[in-house]
């Protein structure tokens, strides 16, 4: 049973093989019952022209390690076997390698294929100094310290750019880089595409150029195990309106834009310079819907209202703009609107009779909002149908 197949690469200061892994069964069904894969290198001068025979080789490689049959049984003959050699100290070499099967009397197979690579001493050593922090809604901040040197010790190192990975805390391996295949040119990179409550394994690698016009990569950077955390608390609420017919307060507002906001806390005071004591929530959860109808209030009484976002990890927003509003018995209407200093209209209130109040106008005409009430009869078909 001859392997093919067998691949080397430098990362960093070792060399990395990939081996096919054996079908034990079928081998065992064609009369070779595997014992055992073993691993083998020789070193010669750098440039030599060809690779040696097979018998040429085995008479001054050495044999660098054994899987045995437990091992090469455990997982399927599609994935394949991988072995770090190293640290590479004889950078003026070529290393090559071989590896053959071995039965259950001791008869070893034929030799696989024989690889060769001569090491580069111009490949950077691992990064440094990673670290990963929330930086933002949806942005994990991964930050890193340069290599000092190359791994033949020489300075300054060679480096291109940066591969950035990542795997989930329970993976076995990670997967392709996280900036695909243009290299990260600085000592950072944002992670934007993530679920938070889950822990993640970054490393980094430092690339350099090979002399065939390939890419090597350092040896990964210290690994990192972070859990994303949502600490940030949405935008306030914008765009509150409150109005009153038939002794109840119902308030209206522009939904929140962002995607993990799941419901909305209503408050309630006196006045609207009442300290913050005085202010008293009056939904026990977050009230998913962007109106609200408080009818725990007394008709005749004016009471100010503030709104915040909340989103699924329970931040809350600042508060919004505040409302006052009158209750009124009757079914005529009365809507007040929160005006930012900046706003270029006044604040809109549609009062009962011929009041006069500061800020205030009477009005009969249409209303038009962002919310959707367009009009005073529609508005007042809003306060009395049930939220």
């Amino acid at each position: 049973m001859r392997l093919e197949g067998v691949s080397v690469r430098q990362q960093g200061d070792v060399l990395r093989l990939t081996l096919p892994r054996p079908d034990v069964d079928a081998s065992a069904a064609r009369g070779f019952l595997v014992d055992r894969l073993e691993v083998y290198r020789a070193l010669e001068p750098r440039g030599a022209s060809e690779l040696p025979s097979e018998d040429a080789f085995l008479e001054r490689a050495r044999l660098i390690a054994i899987f045995d049959r437990e091992e090469l049984a455990r997982a399927s003959p599609q994935e394949t076997l991988t072995l770090e050699d190293g640290p590479i100290t004889a950078f003026g070499h070529r290393w090559l390698y071989a590896a053959r099967l071995v039965d259950a009397r001791g008869r070893p197979g034929p030799l696989s294929n024989i690889v060769q690579i001569e090491p580069q001493g111009d490949v950077p050593s691992p990064p440094r100094a990673l670290r990963a922090v929330d930086a933002a809604q949806d942005v994990v901040l991964l930050t890193w310290a340069p290599p000092a040197r190359n791994v033949d010790g020489s300075a300054p190192p060679n480096v291109l750019g940066y591969n950035v990975y990542r795997r989930r805390g329970e993976d076995p391996h990670f997967g392709p880089p996280l900036n695909g295949a243009a290299l990260v040119t600085e000592t950072e990179w944002r992670d934007r595409d993530f679920q938070y409550g889950v822990e993640y394994v970054y490393v980094v690698r430092a690339v350099a150029p090979a002399r065939d016009g390939t890419l090597i990569e350092s040896r990964d950077a210290a690994p990192i195990r972070f859990t994303p955390r949502d600490i940030f608390p949405p935008a306030p609420p914008e765009g509150v309106i409150a109005a009153s017919a038939h002794g109840i307060v119902s308030l209206f507002w522009t939904p929140n834009r962002e995607p993990d906001v799941m419901g909305y806390y209503i408050y309630r005071a006196p006045s609207a310079d009442a300290p913050e004591s005085a202010w008293v929530r009056l939904n026990a959860t977050p009230h998913p819907l962007t109106t609200y109808r408080d009818e725990a209030v007394q008709p005749g009484a004016r009471y100010a209202y503030r709104i915040t976002a909340v989103d699924r990890f329970g931040n809350e927003s600042r508060p919004s703009e505040i409302v006052v509003q009158e209750v009124l018995r009757d079914a005529h209407l009365s809507v007040s609107r929160s005006l930012r200093p900046e706003s270029p209209t006044s604040a809109l209130w549609i009062a009962r009779g011929g009041a006069r109040h500061p800020h205030r106008r009477r009005s009969s005409l249409r209303f038009d909002h962002a919310s959707g009430v367009r009009s005073a009869a529609a508005l007042t078909h809003a306060l009395t149908r049930p939220l």
